[in-house]
């Protein structure tokens, strides 16, 4: 299908099981949709679309929803070229699984098609092409400033990652300990959105660089974390324009984090984590960005499940996917040093190890009155909305 192709709204409204609130389903395809990870705004800055991906044409493609009348458009008409995010994804071909952005002000949309850069603008369809990577270099997830004048990504060993995903797809199991994952250069490249020029801020070797994240309102404060490693040194932070980079001061050894990102205001590094010798013990929180300070909103819950948190634009609410409430989408009130959970309507999707694309990753629309979701609950993955309060 080509550019421009618009579908009828698919939207349908219901009542949650569990809570009786007013979920709206907003697409419904028989291919997978989902929405940008969660870091990433799904709503553009004027509330006007819903940016989605969608293989309902056979590959990976962007699309905008018209979240007033329902309406979908695609913005993309991709090649066949690889579009895996591995190990994170199953085999796709098209646009870069999990990968886009919203940026420029919300007028465009970038993402990688295969080791090409794109953008394309929301309104008027029109693509440009930013840079090209080369062959030996696999692209992750874009992440653009508050403006969205600059992006920032990592980029991976494309061999070794090719293999891995080949091995992985055949049927041979890998451990997040694996040291297969390790064996890898990563990279982070820094790319002026208008001009499409692009720097190496970043190369390390044996370094398995994810969830590169610029910060809202420096340029050159750029956050990411050590994937899969075990040491106490997930969140690390480079100043790019001195060139120090270190992990953040204050991880402890007893201590796992994950899924860290800048709140609005650039002024705190937000995470979720856990106890390495208390399974129950979980917490959510933020840190400043030297490490000095860190405040950590507990609970304690058997069988606590994996999940995301995401800041409310009030910078004081969070919205959870799991955490405590196993297959419920929840508002965290953050209490002293405790979360109080309010369950908001269930997902009943993801399980550790399914596919990315069907992780709820919930995010806030920009005005904070609703919130954004992933579920697999009708068979395969389509993108919801309900409101957060």
């Amino acid at each position: 299908m080509a550019v421009g192709t618009r579908y009828p709204s698919e939207r349908r409204t219901y009542r949650d099981s569990q809570t009786g609130r007013q979920v709206t389903q907003l697409t419904d395809s028989p291919a997978e949709d989902y929405h940008p990870y969660f870091y990433n705004p799904a709503v553009t800055p004027d509330g006007r679309y819903l940016i989605f991906f969608s293989e309902r044409t056979g590959l990976s493609n962007l699309f905008r929803l018209q979240l007033d009348s329902g309406e979908i458009v695609q913005l993309t008409d991709t090649r066949p070229v690889r579009a895996e995010y591995w190990p994170f994804t199953e085999a796709v071909r098209g646009a870069g699984a999990c990968l886009a952005a919203i940026g420029s002000g919300g007028r465009e949309v970038f993402y990688f098609e295969g080791t090409d850069l794109y953008a394309v603008e929301i309104e008027s369809l029109r693509a440009r092409r930013l840079l090209t990577l080369p062959a030996d270099l696999r692209p992750s997830i874009l992440h653009a400033n508050a403006d969205g004048t600059t992006l920032v990504f990592a980029t991976w060993g494309e061999d070794l990652f090719l293999e891995g995903s080949r091995r992985a797809y055949a049927g041979e199991h890998f451990s997040v300990d694996d040291p297969f994952y390790h064996k890898t250069t990563s990279t982070i490249l820094r790319v002026d959105a208008a001009t499409g020029r692009a720097e190496e801020i970043l190369r390390q070797e044996k370094f398995w660089i994810n969830h590169v994240l610029i910060n809202p309102r420096d340029p050159d404060l750029i956050l990411f974390c050590h994937e899969y490693s075990r040491a106490p040194d997930r969140m690390w932070l480079l100043n790019a324009a001195t060139g120090h980079f270190a992990p953040l001061p204050g991880q402890s050894t007893d201590e796992w984090y994950q899924h860290e990102f800048w709140s609005p205001d650039g002024q705190r590094i937000c995470f979720h984590g856990g106890s390495e010798s208390e399974e129950s013990n979980g917490f959510c929180g933020w840190c400043s960005p030297d490490g000095s300070q860190y405040h950590k909103f507990h609970h304690n819950t058997p069988g606590r499940a994996y999940a995301h948190y995401n800041l409310h634009p009030n910078g004081t609410t969070m919205v959870t996917d799991g955490e405590a409430h196993t297959g419920c989408i929840s508002k965290v009130q953050l209490i002293d040093d405790r979360q109080e959970y309010e369950v908001l309507c269930r997902h009943d999707s993801y399980r550790f190890g399914d596919d990315q694309r069907c992780h709820p990753h919930p995010s806030f629309s920009p005005d904070g009155r609703h919130v954004v979701f992933t579920s697999n609950q009708s068979g395969t993955s389509n993108v919801y909305l309900t409101d957060w309060t």
